[in-house]
C-alpha cells in the first residue's frame, strides 16, 4: 500500500520535472512500505540515502533551469531547496547514529512538505518555464 500517489494535479507541465516528482514519491513510498514493514535498519538506511541523493539531483535540475532562464524567484526557490536538504541531511545523519526513528508520522511530513511545494512554489515557474520550452 502507498501512502502517497502521483495526481495529474501535481503536474507542472514540464516533462523531466514531473518525472522527478514522481521518483519522489516513489522513493518515499519505498521508505513508508519499509517502516510499515519492519525491514531492517540497513534496508531504510538504503532507502533514506536515495531519497537524500535524488532529492539533491532534482533540486539541481530545477536550479539548472531557473538559471539558464533567469527565473526571478530563482533565490526565494533556492532558499527552500536548501532548507529542506539540511533537514533531509540532518535526518539522515541522526537516523544514522541511532538518534531518529523513521516513523509513518516522519513520512507524512516529507510527503505534506512536497506536495505543498510543489503546488506551490513548483507552480509558480510553470508558465516560466514553459515559455522556454522546457522538458
Amino acid at each position: 500500500m502507498a501512502l502517497f500517489e502521483w495526481k495529474d494535479s501535481f503536474s507542472v507541465g514540464i516533462g523531466s520535472i514531473d518525472e522527478d516528482h514522481k521518483g519522489l514519491i516513489n522513493i518515499i513510498n519505498e521508505l513508508f512500505d519499509a517502516v510499515s514493514h519492519g525491514v531492517a535498519k540497513e534496508h531504510i538506511s538504503s532507502d533514506l540515502a536515495k531519497l537524500v541523493d535524488y532529492t539533491k539531483t532534482h533540486f539541481k535540475r530545477e536550479e539548472i533551469f531557473f538559471e539558464k532562464t533567469n527565473y526571478p524567484l530563482l533565490e526565494e526557490h533556492k532558499l527552500q531547496h536548501d532548507v529542506f536538504i539540511k533537514k533531509i541531511n540532518n535526518l539522515q545523519k541522526d537516523f544514522e547514529k541511532g538518534n531518529q526513528t523513521i516513523s509513518v508520522e516522519l513520512l507524512k511530513f516529507l510527503t505534506d512538505w512536497l506536495v505543498n511545494h510543489i503546488l506551490s512554489s513548483d507552480r509558480k515557474y510553470k508558465e516560466h518555464f514553459q515559455r522556454y520550452r522546457l522538458t
